[in-house]
């Protein structure tokens, strides 16, 4: 399914933060290094402080030490508005196509009624069955928001091929760690990366009595 293809795995803030942990999850165990950053004026008007320095926030498309049919893209934040979203995911597309991908795949977060632990889509029909011949089953209705969704639904306005998984969450937690760990456990088995997903596991706490929540459904 992926054989001979330049992957773009991409996770940015979203539900749970599932994504954005996945993804910065894959960069430290890939030893990856930024190629690119990129910078939005609808990115929230702060500065993330970390040691003392002060840094924009922005996303950081990242190269992999050994796996040279891979790049990971993460992020601090998604931008505040539509056309600064739109904009955003306009200029990462056209980058990565630049540097040879021919697939993107966004994590993200589900929040609703199933009993998978993970979903996904695609952007073609043929892409869309070789996931279900994977093991992964298809989300068949429903709406992904924000950078997550954009990234993998404008993907074939650049001849890239695009994806999404996406970890079922209950929208409660700030940070689901567990469905967090469940897209590692698919997209690990999905591109054979072969990566100990161990460290996430001692994290994870028993389910708690669930709570209910609003949830903005534009931010997956």
């Amino acid at each position: 399914m992926f054989e001979s293809r330049l992957i773009c795995i991409c996770g940015l803030p979203g539900i749970g933060s599932v994504g954005k942990v996945a993804t910065d999850y894959l960069a430290t165990a890939l030893e990856c290094s930024t190629i690119i950053p990129f910078f939005s004026r609808s990115f929230p008007p702060q500065v993330m402080v970390s040691g003392g320095l002060a840094k924009l926030m922005h996303a950081q498309l990242m190269r992999t030490k050994e796996k040279e049919n891979l790049l990971i893209l993460s992020g601090d934040a998604q931008p505040l508005d539509v056309v600064g979203m739109h904009e955003l995911a306009g200029n990462i597309l056209q980058a990565i196509k630049e540097l040879g991908v021919t697939d993107v795949i966004t994590l993200a977060a589900y929040v609703g009624e199933t009993n998978e632990s993970v979903l996904g889509t695609a952007t073609d029909a043929d892409a869309a069955t070789a996931l279900g011949e994977c093991n992964i089953p298809l989300l068949r209705s429903g709406a992904i928001g924000g950078l997550n969704g954009l990234l993998a639904g404008m993907a074939p306005l650049y001849d890239l091929r695009g994806f999404c998984l996406l970890a079922t969450s209950s929208g409660s937690d700030p940070v689901d760690i567990r469905a967090a760990n469940n897209l590692l456990c698919a997209i690990n088995e999905l591109l054979h990366l072969d990566i100990d997903i161990t460290l996430m596991e001692p994290v994870i706490e028993e389910p708690q009595e669930a709570v209910t929540y609003e949830v903005d459904m534009n931010y997956r």
